[in-house]
This record gives C-alpha cells, sequence and structure tokens, in this order.
C-alpha cells in the first residue's frame, strides 16, 4: 500500500457565506491544487481541514496573508484499493499495532484508489504499519 506523510492545513474563519470561495481562492490564485478537503461549522466559525499537492508552506502563507488563521498538522496519506474491507485491513491493522486514529477522512472518485488522509497517536510509526498492508487491501 502506498502511503507517505504530508502536512494538513486547518483553516479557521468566521462562518459566513461565501468563506469557502474565499479560502480555495487564494490557494488557487498561486495555482496550487487542493488534494483533499473537510469543511465544518463550529460554534459560529467555520474550519477547513485541507491537504495541497505540493507548495503546503507557500499555502500557509497566502491563506495567513489573506487573514485566516492557520495550523499545521502531520498527516498520514495513505493510499488504497477502492474495495469492499480495504478501510477494515487498514485500520484493524493500526488498532492491532495500537495506534490510536485520532480523526480520518477519504476521498475517491470512483477510480479503482481512495485517498484517506489520517492523523493518528504516532504519524510515523503508522506510516511503516500501513506499508506492511498487502497492496490488494
Amino acid at each position: 500500500m502506498h502511503n507517505q506523510l504530508g502536512t494538513q492545513l486547518l483553516v479557521q474563519a468566521p462562518n459566513e457565506t461565501g468563506i469557502g470561495a474565499d479560502i480555495f481562492s487564494a490557494l488557487s490564485g498561486l495555482g496550487i491544487s487542493v488534494i483533499s478537503f473537510v469543511g465544518w461549522i463550529q460554534d459560529g466559525q467555520a474550519f477547513f481541514a485541507v491537504v495541497v499537492d505540493q507548495q503546503v508552506e507557500a499555502a500557509r502563507q497566502a491563506l495567513a496573508t489573506a487573514g485566516f488563521s492557520v495550523q499545521t498538522h502531520t498527516v498520514v496519506l495513505a493510499e488504497l484499493a477502492s474495495q469492499p474491507g480495504a478501510l477494515v485491513a487498514l485500520l484493524r491493522t493500526l488498532a492491532e499495532a495500537n495506534i490510536d486514529v485520532k480523526y480520518a477522512f477519504a476521498t475517491s472518485s470512483g477510480l479503482p484508489r481512495t485517498l484517506v488522509i489520517l492523523h493518528t497517536s504516532n504519524n510515523e510509526i503508522a506510516k511503516h504499519v500501513i506499508s506492511t498492508i498487502p497492496s490488494r487491501a
């Protein structure tokens, strides 16, 4: 299974209509592509967890310059087969290695592979453990 460590940008802003467009405009204006994101509202604030393809520091700076609060977090980017049981194999393998998944989200466009983004209790060890999962999973 292909996996690597990556950086997630956690963007916080007031919950206002169009705020997502403003956030992604700051990135697209620099030619930065978004691999995956998830957004939610909490206590009147908008949060976007964003993973970009490259230029992480440029993305962070662009968002901060645009007035957004930005934190960075190391995550594991795991690519697995889009088939029944693949996610079970990933999560069970991590559990058996006593690695706690703090949060995870996934994205797939119906292609044969799914990208899973995970933040764990130990991302370095999780990356190694995930690499032991057979590629068919």
